[in-house]
């Protein structure tokens, strides 16, 4: 029998080569490894988005900056000291799903830019009690496992949430289409910016600006208002409910305080005997001696306020008619949708509001949406009772497109808004202290998170709250950031293209390549 001879040369080489590949693959992978596992503790990537969604912007680091240096002196005891809470360890956070993620990567930098700040995570559900104790300060307060807390915090770190926290939603660090609900945008910056900004010194119970929500005319309770308490309470406001029929306004009223009107279905109480109640002169001297702000919304049955629309008038507007528009509305269960008309918005405070709330770009963003809408007029400034060493004007917020109809007959000298600002100035000399603000919206579901899931009328309130209260931090260089688009489209010419190519092309090399190496090693 003759023996196979084996080539001792071909086996060590080979030997060597084999081992030699496998030591390079493992070494691959293992770098690999390490370099991933580096990259995701201290965040190394290269951010190639078109609007830096990953990365703070300089313009964050400086206004965080600002906010901090609030109370730093040369007494370390006076610092400011904030934990960014999550309700779940960090890994679970960060992989929850992709906007927990992006806000993740934002949290980390924010801590990585000052040793005042400190990322905190909590087991939620092992430490119910934790929680409840420390953000559920109310029985109507609720939490979500994917909440973001800012809370004040001393040098240690340890929870100070008794002196001020501010909980926010993971969905409330992105913008969103009404009309397909897709997510456009990133707006983590200004929500973290405020919330630190409110909680740096600028409110306290005895400092806060109130809201004093109207009762008594069929208004919805606090609770069946829970949106606007929310968000009033998001901006540093503290609300308190009052009957103007068996109540006063305090003497002395807290610089940026709101009375806030909402959906009243019968009309102000008017008594002018002596001792009579007279709640029109309670909310003029409100608004026009201590300088107090007003928010008045309206909808489709809001009717027969006599007594409200003549006070709204001294304020240069007017309670209009049932707005249609069979051009520029979305059909729904809930009532008429209509639609605003951006480019309808022209007055200098107007537009700073819009673009704060939506940035620059109004054509490419979605319509605000008003549901069962009364228009709001808005007439010459000569009609606004202002002082006499005082100004004031009136603009259109919100306008709706030019093919909306209004029932009844519109006055000549008045443009129909879909929800106005008026600025007051008591005094010119003492701006600060005299210029108060009244908001008028002409929709009864305004920030009705069904039908505000972009938030964009929520922003809108939000930046006008920062016109009413100067402790609220607008941010006016800090702006959303538009994710890119990188949907693909492919033709069917080209998916054919790509099959052949995967499928036959490309095996078929491997299989001719494969062949040619076997022959000549066959014959080598």
């Amino acid at each position: 029998m003759k023996k196979n001879k084996v080539n001792k040369r071909n086996l060590k080489y080979g030997g060597v080569s084999v081992v030699f590949t496998a030591v390079i693959v493992a070494a691959a992978i293992f770098f690999n490894i390490v370099i991933a596992s580096l990259g995701q503790t201290f965040s190394w990537y290269f951010d190639l988005t078109g609007a830096s969604v990953y990365t703070l912007s300089d313009a964050f680091g400086k206004n965080l900056d600002e906010i901090l240096d609030v109370n730093f002196d040369e007494d370390p005891e006076n610092d400011l000291y904030f934990n960014i809470v999550l309700l779940m360890d960090e890994d679970s956070f960060r992989d929850y799903n992709t906007a927990t993620y992006y806000v993740y990567r934002s949290i980390k930098q924010i801590v990585a830019l000052d040793d005042h700040i400190e990322l905190v995570a909590i087991n939620s559900t092992k430490d119910p009690e934790f929680v409840k104790n420390h953000y559920q300060k109310t029985s109507t307060d609720s939490y979500s496992i994917t909440d973001v807390i800012i809370e004040v915090a001393d040098k240690e770190h340890n929870s100070r949430s008794d002196l001020g926290y501010k909980k926010l939603a993971v969905n409330t660090f992105y913008m969103e289409d009404t009309d397909t609900g897709d997510v456009f945008a990133y707006n983590a910056e200004a929500k973290f910016l405020s919330a630190f900004a409110q909680l740096a010194g600028k409110i306290g119970e005895e400092t806060a600006p109130v809201v004093y929500y109207l009762q008594g005319h069929g208004e919805p309770t606090l609770e069946e208002a829970s949106d606007w308490v929310s968000l009033f309470e998001d901006a540093g406001f503290s609300v308190k409910a009052i009957n103007l029929l068996s109540e006063n306004f305090p003497e002395t009223i807290t610089n940026g305080s709101i009375v806030f009107i909402n959906l009243p279905k019968s009309d102000l109480y008017v008594d002018n005997s002596d001792g009579g109640v007279n709640e029109v002169k309670k909310l003029r001297n409100f608004a026009a001696t201590n300088y107090g702000n007003v928010i008045i919304t309206l909808d489709a049955a809001s009717s027969s306020l006599t007594s409200l629309n003549n006070l709204m008038s001294e304020w240069g507007v007017g309670i209009g008619g049932i707005v249609t528009d069979d051009s520029h509305s979305v059909s729904s269960s809930g009532g008429i949708k209509i639609l605003a008309d951006y480019s309808g918005t022209t007055g200098s405070i107007s537009t700073q509001l819009l673009e704060g709330a939506i940035g620059n770009s109004t054509s490419s963003s979605a319509p605000v949406i008003f549901t069962s809408p009364r228009a709001i007029y808005v007439y010459d400034d000569s009609k606004i009772i202002t002082p006499l060493n005082g100004r004031a004007t009136s603009e259109v917020l919100l306008a709706p497109y030019s093919s909306a109809k209004v029932s009844g007959e519109v006055p000549e000298n008045a443009e129909v808004g879909l929800a106005s600002i008026t600025l007051i100035e008591g005094d010119i000399n003492e701006p600060s202290n005299t210029t108060h603000y009244v908001m008028c919206i002409g929709s009864s579901d305004f920030i009705n998170s069904e039908y505000d899931n972009s938030n964009y009328n929520k922003m809108l309130v939000y930046y006008s709250l920062g016109l009413m209260w100067s402790g609220t931090v607008t941010f006016d260089d800090i702006k959303y950031k538009t994710f890119d688009d990188n949907t693909l489209s492919v033709t069917n010419a080209q998916t054919n293209a790509w099959t052949i190519a995967c499928v036959v092309a490309i095996p078929a090399a491997f299989i001719v390549a494969g062949t040619v190496i076997w022959i000549r090693r066959r014959h080598s």
